[in-house]
């Protein structure tokens, strides 16, 4: 598809945890995309999981920001590099203590500290 289409014109939205997910290099994901990230989808990769997956395909589950397995910092300072307009927090109903405030504060603690 890269190769395919108008990098003027046709933009991607990443998400690293399915890079991940899938046994790919997320920053070979990124280096693909470079020039062609208007947007970031972000979130954490862990083991919360205490019951099936809510597919097959995934072997860990989505963790609040700076809680997982992911190289957040350096995913995010690449990303930002690129000139992403926005990053979209995706956020998964395993929250810590069922809220999704928590989850969201936890989360929000990251995004203070590594997006500027």
């Amino acid at each position: 598809m890269l190769e395919e289409s108008d990098a003027s014109s046709l933009f991607f939205e990443p998400d690293p945890y399915w890079a991940v997910e899938a046994g790919a290099d997320p920053f070979a994901f990124l280096e693909k995309l470079k020039g062609r990230m208007k947007l970031y989808h972000i979130n954490d990769r862990g083991t919360k999981l205490k019951k099936a997956p809510m597919t097959p395909l995934l072997t860990s589950d989505s963790m609040e920001l700076g809680d997982g397995n992911l190289p957040l910092p350096k995913l995010v300072s690449l990303a930002l590099q690129e000139g992403v307009r926005a990053i979209v927090l995706e956020s998964h109903r395993n929250w810590p203590q069922n809220s999704p405030l928590k989850s969201m504060e936890r989360s929000a603690a990251f995004m203070n500290e590594y997006v500027r």
